[in-house]
């Protein structure tokens, strides 16, 4: 299907005002979720933004994205060049998409972002709670006895 008729279905479908796609790109909000949906000759790519890396745990929070990725059949993440932002990715091979796959694909893209961020906004407490038990002291001395 071509894309500027995907869009067209998707606005007629949902009751959205019309969707203009320039230059092969359209953005707009699901949920209260950002979606830029931009297409090539060969694929229709839905991007979403998970959110700005924590700043304890960043590593940590990077790994698990990375590790997700290989279980991931649908989307994969990745980090924004312009906005420095986790970002979920979804392709779909354009000639194969129709009304109802592109409407799955973008309901999976959105609840998955819904998750991811969630998970983002819960791993900066446990970020920090995580540093901060780095540095206390044991409970146990080196002699065996418990510390008062």
């Amino acid at each position: 299907m071509e894309f500027k008729q995907l869009i067209s279905d998707f606005s007629m479908r949902h009751g959205v005002e019309h969707i203009d796609p320039e230059d092969n790109t359209v953005a707009f909000n699901v949920d209260g979720i950002p979606v830029l949906i931009a297409a090539d000759d060969d694929e229709v790519a839905m991007i979403s933004e998970i959110g700005e890396p924590p700043v304890e745990g960043r590593a940590d929070f990077a790994d698990l994205l990375l590790a997700t990725n290989f279980n991931e059949k649908h989307a994969v993440f990745g980090k924004s060049q312009d906005s420095g932002k986790y970002v979920l990715i979804r392709r779909l091979p354009l000639m194969d998409v129709d009304g109802a796959a592109f409407d799955k694909a973008l309901e999976e893209l959105v609840n998955q972002t819904e998750d991811w961020r969630n998970l983002l906004a819960e791993f900066r407490p446990a970020a920090e709670a995580a540093e901060a038990a780095k540095n206390e002291a044991p409970a146990i001395g080196l002699t065996g006895f418990l510390r008062v």
